[in-house]
């Protein structure tokens, strides 16, 4: 168990208690998972909408594909959507305007990584752990 036994934060002088950063970690993991103006989940697998043109080669190249090096072009450019799904991923999401353009040439967006990985864990596994100042969601 992890607490800073700090009852509460100040920010631009403004007060924070536990629970209200506890409220604001839960609305962004509902941003990430489809609450958004998208209406989309960017971690992919997750609902019905999202992400389905991951940048990602081992999602994007069909698993029964002969191909080599350079030859993984040929489905970068392809319209139709991965055959594979990189469940779990978590791409790199909207722009500032929260807008997504679903596309593998958009690796900006479309790329899931390390980086965006350890967000969404650190996120979750923080809003499952207890404090004795906040219950713990398991």
């Amino acid at each position: 168990m992890f607490w800073s036994g700090t009852p509460t934060l100040y920010c631009n002088g403004d007060q924070y208690e536990p629970m209200d950063l506890r409220s604001f970690a839960i609305s962004q993991a509902n941003y990430v998972l489809g609450s958004n103006p998208m209406k989309m989940s960017y971690l992919v697998g997750y609902s019905s909408d999202y992400p389905k043109y991951v940048h990602h080669r081992g999602a994007s190249i069909p698993a029964d594909a002969n191909t080599g090096c350079k030859d993984g072009f040929k489905w970068l450019r392809s319209p139709s959507p991965n055959p594979n799904i990189a469940t779990g991923a978590l791409v790199g999401g909207p722009f500032l305007n929260d807008t997504y353009i679903d596309s593998r040439n958009n690796s900006i967006q479309a790329e899931p990584t390390t980086y965006n990985s350890a967000f969404i864990v650190g996120l979750l596994s923080g809003l499952l752990t207890a404090s004795p100042k906040l219950p713990s969601f398991t």
